[in-house]
């Protein structure tokens, strides 16, 4: 097990539970909300937040970053959102943890940049930030739906 999984697992399991928390606060009505002009339903938001996440896991595989080529939108149900959230989780931390510390160091392409020094272990706090973005996003979803924002949210995000 590699540094990363042995220090930080704990930290996107954390992390994670911010998104998981978004369906405890919602029907699944709320899901073809949005509030308003050209922005995402709350079902949009997650897929879109799904989508991240697979990039990102077969990022750590494959060292190359490409986004809208992972999450099909069949999930209908929020049980069914869930569970691919699941299996997303599963196949991040299988990812991660097949890396070993001198994975980590490797230059990871974020979208094609070559940004020096940014490597495998920068590209797993970038998804980090990814998910806590969401959070955030998801948090104003769930004020204007009338919804209370779990307290977790709320000292992560506001």
């Amino acid at each position: 097990m590699n540094r990363l999984m042995q220090q930080r697992t704990h930290m996107i399991d954390l992390t994670h539970s911010l998104r998981d928390d978004v369906f405890k606060a919602i029907s699944g009505s709320d899901l073809e909300f949005s509030p308003g002009a050209d922005a995402h339903t709350l079902r949009g938001l997650l897929l879109q937040q799904a989508d991240i996440q697979a990039a990102y896991a077969q990022s750590f595989r494959t060292l190359h970053l490409s986004f809208g080529e992972a999450t099909p939108d069949q999930q209908q149900s929020a049980q069914e959102l869930q569970e691919h959230f699941a299996r997303l989780d599963a196949e991040l931390l299988a990812a991660l943890d097949a890396l070993s510390d001198d994975d980590l160091k490797r230059p990871h392409d974020p979208r094609g940049l070559k940004a020096p020094g940014y490597t495998v272990e920068t590209s797993f706090y970038t998804y980090r930030e990814s998910v806590l973005i969401f959070a955030a996003r998801a948090s104003v979803y769930l004020r204007a739906l009338g919804r209370e924002v779990p307290a977790l949210t709320k000292s992560f995000v506001g």
